[in-house]
Order: structure tokens, then sequence, then C-alpha cells
């Protein structure tokens, strides 16, 4: 047993600290195409004064700490390549305060959001995102990340509505953000202070500092409930028709939205159809999950198809009913949905695209999967207040084709950014497009230093530091 393994068990108790092989097996990948990492040793703390403790303990020892949540993140960040200690909030997982005067809930990170939504129903509220990854995500890990989901049409995605953060920082220190900053004021104004220090954590992959409780804005449960799928015979017009919606802000209403391309749109509806009724398949079809007051909700529908008329769409019901609307109704997410571990493995890559961007976008994937047909492709296209978020999703078989999938996501990665999409939930995915985006990762570069001088806090991450990758893949 290593001198910062022991000290770390007489900090948590011996029962909160893993060291053997097997143990830290289960902490070397999340969901990520990202190679494996290799923790030293896994800490999971129970209060913020413990999360304290594992940092001064591990800066004592010259330790990284790569902080985790679910490990259902897509971009590596929690991976520990260069060692050290796996901090695992999984184990703080209070819901804080319901507080329906001020609008709040405060939480701590390792609530996961099936266990929050679940609190929150009797209220009558519920919170502004739920990430894609599902209901089995962590708070910490999707304010971290910066996830998007559920409620991104209304209120774009997890950071907007983060109202204030309790972060410990390398040193120890314990900072509150926003109002709470203020003894005994608490969380109910973000911007109050002077910079928003709550933004620099958001996002941060933890190389910052460490969340430890996380405050979040409640919403009124929506009285009407509906859903809407609109069809489009190209992606041009769709482009438009999405732009509409977001000018309008008709989006206010609208909880999710996804759009399914030409390929998504066959392998539900093409079969068992004849060959002329498939080619007269919409080419993208929007769906939308409606949320609204009861007397509006009518009123919105009628609305948003009429719109897709002006554009050249129509309503799709059967896309509605034979996919769309048990996905929502069931609160499946794309990402469980999708068939995650078919063909054993899937990679995924998320980035932020103008929404003139998007037949562009939806072209190249096709081209990716004329070019490189041994996997199979799909597009991932969320609806947010203003823009879109483009996702790959690319199956494969991880036993034969590593090393052939790491070189065709480096390529769909490099010709994402030529035509204008910005990397998005970065960890390690990203990180080499990230250091090539100066200033705005030079001044990121010079925080790091600031708030973690000896570089402790997720090396790797956002591509502050490149060194510690240690592995090349399962074996």
């Amino acid at each position: 047993m290593s001198a910062a393994a022991q000290a770390l068990r007489a900090a948590l108790g011996p029962e909160r600290v893993f060291d053997s092989p097997v143990d830290l097996l289960a902490f070397a990948r999340d969901t990520s195409i990202v190679d494996p990492g290799r923790g030293a040793v896994v800490a999971r703390p129970r209060s913020s004064e413990q999360v304290a403790e594992v940092l001064r303990i591990a800066g004592t020892h010259g330790l990284p700490v790569y902080p985790r949540g679910a490990g259902s993140m897509y971009a590596g960040g929690v991976l520990p390549h260069a060692g050290g200690v796996v901090l695992d909030l999984a184990g703080m997982r209070q819901v804080l305060d319901v507080d329906l005067a001020r609008g709040l809930v405060v939480v701590e990170p390792g609530v996961t959001f099936g266990e929050l939504l679940a609190h929150l129903r009797p209220h009558g509220v519920t919170i502004g995102i739920v990430p894609s990854t599902g209901a089995a995500a962590t708070v910490g890990g999707a304010v971290s990340a910066h996830a998007l989901g559920t409620g991104s049409p209304r209120h774009q995605s997890m950071g907007d509505e983060v109202a204030g953060l309790e972060v410990v920082l390398a040193d120890g220190t314990c900072l509150r953000t926003g109002s709470a900053a203020a003894q005994d004021a608490g969380f109910f104004h973000r911007y109050c202070l002077g910079p928003d220090l709550t933004g620099l954590f958001v996002g941060a992959d933890s190389t910052l500092g460490v969340i430890t409780a996380v405050a979040l804005w409640l919403h009124p449960l929506p009285q009407w409930r509906d859903t809407l799928c609109v069809g489009f015979a190209d992606y041009p017009a769709a482009a438009r028709y999405i732009e509409a919606l977001q000018q309008r802000e008709w989006t206010r209403d609208i909880w999710y939205g996804a759009g399914y391309d030409a390929m998504a749109v066959r392998g539900r509806l093409g079969e068992p159809q004849p060959q002329d009724e498939t080619a007269q398949l919409p080419r993208l079809v929007l769906g939308l999950d409606l949320g609204a007051d009861t007397e509006d909700g009518p009123r919105l529908r009628q609305r948003l198809v009429g719109l897709a008329g002006e554009h050249g769409g129509a309503e799709c019901a059967r896309f509605d009913q034979v996919y769309f609307h048990d996905l929502r109704r069931d609160q499946l997410f794309w990402y469980g949905f999708a068939g995650y571990f078919s063909r054993s493995r899937c990679a995924i890559v998320l980035g932020s695209i103008a929404t003139a961007t998007l037949p562009a976008f939806l072209d190249r994937v096709q081209d990716w999967r004329e070019r490189y047909p041994d996997f199979v492709w799909a597009a991932a296209t969320v609806l947010c207040r203003r823009g879109l978020h483009g996702g790959l999703i690319v199956f494969y078989d991880e036993q034969r084709q590593w090393l052939d999938i790491q070189a065709a996501i480096g390529v769909a990665t490099a010709e994402l950014v030529a035509l204008g999409c910005v990397p998005y939930k970065s960890g390690k995915l990203w990180g080499e497009t990230l250091r090539q985006l100066e200033p705005w990762h030079g001044v990121l570069g010079r925080i790091k230093q600031a708030l973690d001088p000896a570089g402790l806090m997720g090396p790797g991450n956002l591509g502050l530091d490149p060194s510690g990758r240690l592995d090349s893949g399962p074996g």
C-alpha cells in the first residue's frame, strides 16, 4: 500500500479508499473512445471537507486528481491518464435544499438526474436541463461537462441553468460563487459581485477545482405535453424552419428537439414499405417534445405545423407514432436508445454548430458513411435555444477496429472544425483542437496556473497538459 493510500484511508476511513487492481479497473474508462487511464487509488469522500482533505494529501504526494461522477460522459475527461487519485464523487448524493420561494434546488455533485427529478416531482417543479446521457448521469458531471439535452430548446445548456456553485480549489479553499459568496446570503443570484466566477467551473472538466454543490433554477412542470414531428424534403428547408423557430422564440415551449437525417428516417419508416413509397419519405424529420400551459398548447402545435408548411414541410405523424412519441413519453434518451453496445462500442463526438450549418454537417456525415463503410455512422442533432449541437455516433467493433476508428474519428473532428463546428464537451477528445484556439487557450492556461499551479487537477483535460497518456488502447 502506498503512503498516499494510507493517508487517504486514515482521513476518509478504509471503506472509502480503494487501490486493488480489480477496483481500479472499474475507473479506467468512461463511455468515450478515449484511451483508458490507470489511476493509483480511488477515494470516495462524503463532504466538501473530505474533498479538501483528499486534495491536501494529493498535493503533499504530488499526485494528480481526476474527479468522477457516473462515468457516462463521452469525452474522456474523467480518465486518469496521469495516474494519481480518482476522486469518486458518487458518495456525495444528497439533495441539500429545495427552496420554492427562491426557485432553486441545491444538490451535491453525486445526485443523479433520476433521483433529482423524482425528488422534485411532488413539488410540481423540474429543472431546466436534463442531459442526453440519461437519468443515471450525475449533476456534478453534467455541470463539469456543460451538458445539454431535454430543456435545451428553452434554456440552451446546463451552464445557463446554474445559479451558483460550491467548489473546492486545488489548495483546499472552499469557494461559493454568486450571491452565496456573501455569508448567510445563500443562492439566489449568479451575477452580483463582479465577474462571473461560476462560469469558470462550468464546462471546465474539473481542471480548476472540484464541484461539491450545485444550485439549479427550478421551473414549473408543464400542464400540457405532446409530441410533434415535421418532415422536410431537403436539409436546407429544415434548417430554415429551425432558424424561424429560434428567431420567433417559439422554443420556449419546446422541451426537446432532435433532427433525424435521411438514414434514420428510412431506418424507422422505410421497412417494409415498397421502394416507391420509401423514395417519398422526408429527408429530415424534426421531432419536438412540447410542454406548455393547457390553454397555450394546442395553439402552439397549430403554429408549429403552419410554420412548417411555409418552409415546404408537413407533419409526419407516422414517425411520431412509430418512434418519437414513445421515446419521449417513456423518457428514453438517444444515448441509451441508440444501442450503445451494438457492435461492441460506439464513438461519440459532439460539437456546436450554427443552424445554417446543418445541411453541410449532415452531408458530411453521409460522406463519411461512404468513405468508411466498415463503421455505422449516425447523426444526432439536438435543437437549442440558439444554434444546434451536431453529434456523431459511430458504431464499431472494439476488438478488431480500435486503431481504425481512432484514425477515422481524427479525420472527422478535423473536418468538423473546417465546417465551422465548435468543440463541445471537450475533455481530452478535442484537446488538440483546443490548443490551437489562441488567445482563448492561452488565457485558460493562465487561469489554470493561478488556481492550480502544481497542475494536479485533471492533467490532460481541455488540452492544458498533453502529457500522461499511458495506454494505447484495449489489449
